[in-house]
């Protein structure tokens, strides 16, 4: 990931200009968190910034009873830790109505094309810097930092993740996923029931497993950009994201 100068270098702000902005408003903490929150400034890096450690940052944010883990969710694809399940994000390597062009036609009549095009977009500008997406951008570790930062590759990934998930899940385990009372204290409840559901394949037929993906796109792209629940990842309110748990 940028570092927080790389990051104000990107906005064309001096370290020592963003340091008179802090000192300048360090009796309104709101206003710096809103302005971190803004232009994606993570707890590193106000530190990377300041000099001051992650610890004192978080101790100051949080005496105004501000959340800096907040500041922290700007990876593009997850930020939810999936642990094991991890294993289900790859790029989508299927053919014919499983290819990601295929699910594209299919999705694009159902949502505004803005919504389509930029729902595959960085969260933040500064992450396409040097042409690469690293783990802690994307918020997976395993893909490694050769992944292109393209829109196509942010596609290639979301269609290979859930035609993975989707595979291995039948309509009654989907309906039990997707009724879970999700809240902030049964996170181990929810993922130990989708483990257990992704045990065995689901048997669906191409076509079936397209027409199901293709819908809870849809749906997924709407909740991005018009839900209640705020979130930055393409997949964090998908059901491997914890469908929106905060």
């Amino acid at each position: 990931m940028a570092t927080g100068q790389e990051v104000l270098a990107h906005y064309q702000v001096t370290v020592e200009q963003a340091n008179e902005f802090i000192l300048a408003n360090i009796e309104q903490p709101e206003v710096i968190f809103n302005a971190a929150e803004n232009f994606g400034i993570t707890i590193q890096h106000f530190s990377d910034i300041t000099g001051y450690s992650t610890d004192i940052i978080s101790e100051y944010l949080l005496s105004s009873g501000l959340d800096s883990k907040e500041l922290d969710d700007v990876k593009i694809l997850f930020n939810s830790e999936l642990g094991d399940l991890a294993s289900l994000v790859g790029f989508n390597d299927r053919s014919d109505a499983l290819s990601t062009a295929s699910l594209a036609d299919r999705v694009k009549p159902n949502v505004i094309p803005e919504d389509y095009s930029e729902f595959f977009g960085p969260v933040f500008g500064y992450q396409t810097e040097d042409g690469l997406f690293t783990p802690d951008e994307l918020g997976v570790s395993h893909l490694g930092n050769n992944v292109p930062a393209t829109n196509e590759s942010i596609e290639s990934l979301f269609y290979g993740t859930l035609i993975n998930l989707y595979s291995a899940l039948d309509d009654t385990e989907l309906s039990e996923l997707k009724n879970f009372s999700h809240n902030g204290s049964n996170a181990d409840e929810y993922r130990s029931l989708l483990a257990d559901a992704l045990n065995d394949p689901a048997n669906r037929s191409n076509q079936e497993l397209a027409g199901l993906i293709a819908g809870d796109t849809a749906t997924l792209i709407g909740e991005f950009w018009y839900g209640d629940v705020i979130v930055n990842g393409t997949l964090d309110l998908s059901l491997l994201g914890l469908g929106g748990i905060a």
